[in-house]
């Protein structure tokens, strides 16, 4: 049986360019995108767990990872085999990906306005608990639009469908819930000028200069993978609705474009990075550990031949080195007494 979406020829014309491209990008999603889930998961700082969005994060850098693991590989092996099931399968786990990113950024988007517009039924609505059965239902939504062409629905339609609900529905969602936001942090500065109490005009000024900047960053994921996969988008609805339009330049171009869409999975790690202090500072302490790791020297005792006193007399004192951390792990005296520090103050 012969695999296609849309019309034979449609699938990804590959060649060695695309194929090195997404080999080297592939290993930098993959290792970005790891280190955000590190970083996020173990929590060097003890500051970006105490969020419910961190489970989002972490579930974008998973889809992000699952295109360095699977979308860009397969798309650089379909150049050596040539084979149509593996660029089929190409664009499936495209299409699981792709759609599973935007669904999350657009839940981290809601879950700020919720945060804001209703801080107190956020804290007693959204748990642990629910937002695990969020991103279930995140993932099982995003599977559904890799399942339908399994089934047979390889039609025009199916493109519609897939655009629609998978891509502009999520977008529109999130725009909202940008545009809500900001007007309810507007309505927070507004209502300051009446308010005779420094401290708390002082608190609700530091909380919305907080959200403003998480929520822009949010904004600014949504942003580059809307510039990212729109190009794409434009050529793609062309190229499947047009067929007087198509062309080898237009094949060449939807893979380009598609190229330049994936590209968006590696850039969140940077983003985070220059948005996100508490982010950066995890990601210092965390490298700091491991370079405190990497310094503890283990002093073995040295062989005593039985002729050197000093040696026996050196052999004893090596016996009784203890294991320090070099430049980290210092004594303190005060009299008698030393004070040792732990690894991880």
């Amino acid at each position: 049986m012969t695999l296609y979406m849309f019309f034979e020829g449609y699938l990804l014309t590959p060649n060695t360019a695309l194929a090195i491209t997404f080999i080297i990008f592939g290993i930098y999603t993959v290792v970005g995108n790891m280190l955000v889930c590190i970083v996020y998961i173990l929590d060097p700082g003890k500051k970006l767990r105490r969020v419910s969005n961190s489970y989002f994060v972490i579930n974008l850098a998973l889809a992000d990872i699952l295109v360095g693991v699977t979308v860009e590989p397969i798309n650089a092996a379909s150049f050596w085999t040539s084979n149509t099931e593996v660029l089929f399968s190409y664009y499936i786990f495209a299409v699981l990906s792709c759609v599973c990113s935007i669904m999350n950024i657009s839940a981290l988007m809601v879950d700020r306005f919720l945060a804001v517009c209703r801080p107190f039924k956020y804290r007693s609505f959204v748990k642990p608990s629910r937002v695990r059965t969020t991103l279930l239902i995140i993932w099982l939504y995003s599977i559904h639009f890799s399942i339908l062409p399994l089934v047979g629905w390889r039609s025009a339609s199916f493109q519609i469908y897939l655009y629609g609900l998978g891509v502009l529905s999520p977008a529109g969602i999130m725009l909202l819930s940008y545009y809500g936001l900001l007007r309810a942090l507007r309505e927070k500065i507004l209502n300051l000028k009446g308010s005779a109490d420094r401290k708390e005009a002082t608190d609700v000024k530091k909380m919305v200069a907080r959200e403003r900047r998480i929520s822009m960053t949010v904004f600014i994921m949504l942003l580059v993978f809307l510039v990212a996969w729109c190009p794409f988008v434009v050529v793609d609805v062309v190229l499947v609705f047009c067929e007087n339009c198509r062309s080898d330049k237009l094949l060449l171009a939807r893979d380009i474009t598609l190229t330049v869409g994936f590209f968006s999975s590696g850039i969140n790690p940077a983003l985070y990075a220059w948005r996100v202090p508490n982010f950066r500072r995890g990601t210092v302490l965390l490298f700091q550990r491991a370079s405190k790791m990497s310094k503890i020297v283990r002093v073995a005792p040295a062989e005593n031949d039985g002729k050197n006193v000093a040696g026996e007399h050196s052999q004893t004192n090596l016996n009784r080195t203890e294991v320090y951390v070099m430049g980290e792990i210092t004594g303190k005296e005060s009299g008698n007494s030393r004070t040792r520090l732990s690894l991880y103050d």
